[in-house]
């Protein structure tokens, strides 16, 4: 397994709102520990988990998500370590919530299972930059704004492609239901999720119009996804 060193290149910065942060850009050193702990991990501190092999005995240890770096890690002799060969991860289990490997690092988490689906969602941290001031000396959040890159060296390290004054780092959600074959398939709106329910589609699209259902809200979803289970 490869050892884990979290680079992010950003300076503390002021807190906006629960999911997203504006920090001051600096040079290549490792701040991590001066980002918010909420933008970086999914659990306030590494908890006891167990990792479930497909084709290996079960591993115990420290556990918790990096949701910045897109990756599960854990702790071996005070060291931050990423979990390798994440696709022969079965299932990875931290106080009782369950995460599936989506590709070769990243793993959503289930939100709720039925009878045929399970509603999964990935959590995902970005970080872009906001190159151009606005009048009266603010920052603007809408305009010139271009990805914030990194790349990794042979040593794990993220190395950042660019440098700006001030950047911002939030974490985005996405939401999937995910059938009994494994397919994963994202929910956008409501015709992404009702043609799951062919048969039911009207009154998936009443239901939802009659509750307001926002596709990007965890509760709504599990709540579509209940009455679809009734159908």
């Amino acid at each position: 397994m490869k050892k884990y060193l979290f680079l992010l290149f950003l300076l503390p910065g002021w807190a906006l709102a629960q999911n997203w942060q504006i920090v001051e850009a600096s040079s290549s050193e490792d701040l991590s520990g001066k980002v918010s702990t909420h933008l970086q991990y999914l659990f306030p501190e590494f908890t006891l988990g167990e990792v479930f092999f497909l084709n290996a005995p079960k591993g115990n240890g420290l556990l918790n998500y990096n949701m910045l770096a897109g990756e599960m890690q854990f702790i071996d002799n005070d060291d931050v370590m990423a979990l390798a060969n994440v696709r022969n991860v079965a299932v990875v289990n931290i106080e009782n919530r369950k995460f599936y490997p989506l590709n070769s690092k990243e793993f959503t988490e289930e939100l709720l299972s039925t009878d045929r689906f399970q509603l999964r969602v990935r959590r995902k941290g970005s970080v872009i930059q906001h190159s151009k001031n606005s009048a009266y000396g603010t920052s603007s959040s809408t305009s010139s704004i271009t990805s914030y890159s990194s790349v990794n060296n042979d040593g794990g390290q993220f190395i950042n492609l660019k440098v700006s004054s001030n950047v911002l780092v939030s974490l985005k959600y996405f939401y999937y239901l995910v059938g009994s074959n494994g397919k994963y398939t994202q929910i956008k709106n409501i015709k992404t999720f009702t043609k799951q329910f062919p048969a039911h589609s009207a009154k998936i699209e009443a239901f939802a119009k009659e509750r307001r259902i926002r596709f990007d809200n965890e509760e709504d979803l599990k709540t579509l996804l209940v009455y679809c289970s009734d159908l």
